[in-house]
């Protein structure tokens, strides 16, 4: 799905840009909904890092800990980014209802915020949802040696 957002998302944007570098005339609804899509990419694909294990990562003070203490030191990294993530789909959660019952509309093509804070949630959510695991992971290794 976020690779076909991406898409729409690049070939809208080249319109736009030939759209106003040659006839004067951009499209005028662009720049909402690109930033509409582009929350959609953004938090699905934090979510499919997640899953991959491709997030960027410095590990070079970990790197000379023994096993055991680097595993406890991930688990507690895992753990400390559930709870960020966690928070971050209970608030953004909270924030789209609150879009939704004061009826928060986009300016131009008006259309309603709330659906996309809730893509935001859903992305943290499966993002916290994979940390959880890895938590568990690191936790279960840590005790295991």
């Amino acid at each position: 799905m976020g690779i076909g957002v991406l898409v729409a998302m690049v070939l809208l944007t080249v319109t736009d840009v030939v759209l106003r570098r040659f006839f004067n005339s951009p499209l005028a609804f662009s720049y909402e909904v690109t930033g509409a899509m582009l929350v959609i990419v953004a938090f699905f694909a934090v979510a499919y890092c997640g899953i991959r294990k491709s997030h960027v990562s410095i590990n070079i003070l970990t790197s000379r800990f023994p096993p055991k203490a680097r595993a406890i030191t991930s688990a507690f990294v895992y753990f400390i980014s559930m709870c960020v993530f966690g928070t971050v789909t209970w608030r953004s959660i909270v924030y789209a209802m609150q879009f939704q019952r004061q009826g928060y509309l986009s300016g131009i093509l008006e259309f309603p915020y709330y659906p996309f804070v809730l893509a935001i949630a859903f992305g943290s959510l499966l993002l916290a949802l994979v940390l959880l695991v890895q938590f568990l992971n690191f936790v279960n290794e840590a005790v295991s040696k």
